[in-house]
């Protein structure tokens, strides 16, 4: 139907949001370099934005929210919001924010707070979606992967730990904790929740969780 060439910059491992406004719909990623705004249904690139780090491994995509764009990666970035004109055409920066630098990691948005890990500072945060106001930084679970469901986070980091937490941006307030125990290699894959279900992989080996409702 249409391709497009964006900044002709190599992939860097991103899946896109779709951002569905009044007057268009829009696909926003990561190149290497830059953030991008693809207009849906002709590929015409609408915006451009930098957004470099020293690998060009940008695997985070980014959030959508009330005409807000959060986009954010590790390796020396960190994260930004940037502003969505009405019609999606163009953008502006409204903040920025060094210390969160998830490389793999992804982030959630709950109630207009932003969870997630920085990679430099080896901390879990939480970050106030309006004003880029950092609320909370934890080094008590070493960084990793995060999803929610019910209001509550879900951790599984890097040293194995898989844990969950109130989404409360006062504190990281752990509510259970567990050590992923079976499998090899990294861990770095993502959990998945069916049917109060966690599923956790870890290398060549896949750990089901009952969740309490």
């Amino acid at each position: 139907i249409w391709t497009c060439a964006g900044m002709g910059e190599l992939s860097a491992y991103c899946s896109p949001q779709l951002v569905k406004l009044p007057t268009r719909e829009l696909l926003v990623t990561h190149t290497a370099n830059h953030v991008l705004g693809i207009d849906a249904t002709t590929g015409k690139l609408l915006w451009n934005s930098e957004h470099p780090n020293a690998w060009a491994v940008h695997p985070n995509t980014p959030i959508y929210f009330d005409g807000g764009l959060f986009v954010y990666s590790g390796y020396g970035q960190g994260g930004e919001k940037l502003k969505l004109s009405a019609d999606g055409s163009s953008i502006t920066k409204e903040w920025e924010i060094k210390s969160f630098d998830s490389r793999i990691g992804g982030a959630v948005l709950i109630d207009g707070f932003i969870y997630g890990s920085g990679d430099n500072g080896h901390s879990w945060q939480c970050i106030d979606w309006k004003t880029g106001a950092q609320k909370y930084s934890s080094t008590e679970m070493a960084v990793g992967a995060v999803i929610a469901a019910n209001k509550k986070l879900i951790g599984y980091s890097e040293r194995g730990q898989l844990f969950m937490a109130d989404a409360d941006p006062s504190g990281l307030k752990i509510i259970s904790k567990a050590k992923v125990a079976l499998g090899t290699e990294q861990h770095w894959a993502h959990p998945v929740i069916n049917n109060n279900i966690l599923y956790v992989r870890h290398g060549n080996a896949l750990i089901a969780y009952k969740i309490s409702e």
